[in-house]
């Protein structure tokens, strides 16, 4: 994964959305939890799954979303 500075400033990771979690079952639990579909601006999990954008995030929870 390539290192990137976050929004927060922290040093975090950015790849595309289906290399950073094994499955879309896995993804999708996530989703529902932490509402990570929303987060990247899509409606649902397969949307974001099936689009596979380029994301990045840090241990920051609020630095997760779609690479601008």
């Amino acid at each position: 994964m390539k290192q990137v500075t976050c929004k927060s400033g922290l040093v975090g990771w950015q790849c595309r959305l289906q290399k950073n979690y094994a499955s879309f079952a896995e993804f999708e639990r996530y989703s529902e939890t932490y509402g990570l579909h929303s987060r990247l601006g899509f409606a649902d999990a397969v949307s974001a799954w099936e689009q596979n954008p380029l994301v990045q995030g840090s241990v920051q929870p609020s630095d997760f979303c779609v690479t601008p």
